[in-house]
């Protein structure tokens, strides 16, 4: 039992992570390529979720919306890198896709 409960935890803190991890990629990616640049809309969503995310208990958090965060950062990123071209020389790690 108490593996299995810290097992439930440990993923609630995973899935945070990646929230946490794309909205610290766009609002460092707004940084880089100064103010304006991504819609202040979508910047301002993105700043409401982080500060908000202090408040999300471990055990709230669901996958898919998760998934549905780290696909709508997939698709901006893809959308700068075309607007960009090859020279998008911006990189929020060495790693994987996002």
């Amino acid at each position: 039992m108490i593996f299995k409960r810290f097992r439930i935890r440990h993923g609630s803190r995973h899935l945070r992570a990646r929230v946490e991890s794309c909205v610290n990629t766009i609002l460092e990616l707004d940084n880089y390529l100064g103010k304006g640049k991504i819609r202040p809309e979508i910047i301002q969503q993105f700043e409401k979720l982080k500060n908000s995310l202090q408040y999300v208990s471990d055990d709230s958090v669901d996958e898919k919306d998760i998934d549905r965060i780290e696909e709508a950062t997939n698709q901006l990123l893809a959308e700068i890198r075309m607007s960009y071209g090859d020279d998008f020389p911006f990189s929020p790690f060495d790693g994987e896709k996002h």
